[in-house]
């Protein structure tokens, strides 16, 4: 049998999303105790991809017009002033100043209903071994 969302729902004793986590019951009826997991969410491969590509573009971006409005200040100074220029760029790149790429929009990712699923589903595949499907019917089972 091919386990599935729709195929696992009845074990579902407790679903709680905070973020891109959800804590999860898992309980069959013959199971005195429920077993306890956790979830993530994840953005697919190709949606991650893009969001990484627009954060190193928007950080590309910030750290050219450092570099540009620097060099233009540095030729107005002339000579002595690029050095400074150039000593402004080091600082305002150690300094932080300029776009930051944020690692937590790129995992970032729209909790539908599909996206919920398939993580649930996930997070079942982990804790299988506990479960058997016979009599149309889960039923808890000690792994060997």
């Amino acid at each position: 049998m091919e386990i599935t969302y729709e195929s696992i729902k009845s074990l579902i004793k407790s679903e709680v999303w905070e973020g891109n986590q959800v804590k999860l019951k898992f309980q069959s009826n013959d199971q005195a105790q429920a077993i306890e997991t956790i979830g993530m969410a994840m953005p697919d491969q190709e949606e991650m991809m893009k969001k990484i590509m627009a954060e190193v573009a928007k950080s590309t971006a910030s750290s050219m017009a450092i570099n540009t409005g620097a060099n233009a200040l540095g030729s107005m100074m002339g000579g002595m002033g690029s050095t400074v220029a150039g000593m402004a760029v080091s600082g305002a790149q150690a300094a932080g100043l300029g776009y930051q790429m944020d690692p937590t929009k790129m995992m970032q990712v729209e909790l539908t209903d599909e996206v919920k699923q398939k993580t649930i589903l996930a997070a079942f595949m982990n804790l299988q071994m506990f479960y058997e499907f016979r009599e149309n019917n889960w039923h808890y089972k000690q792994p060997a």
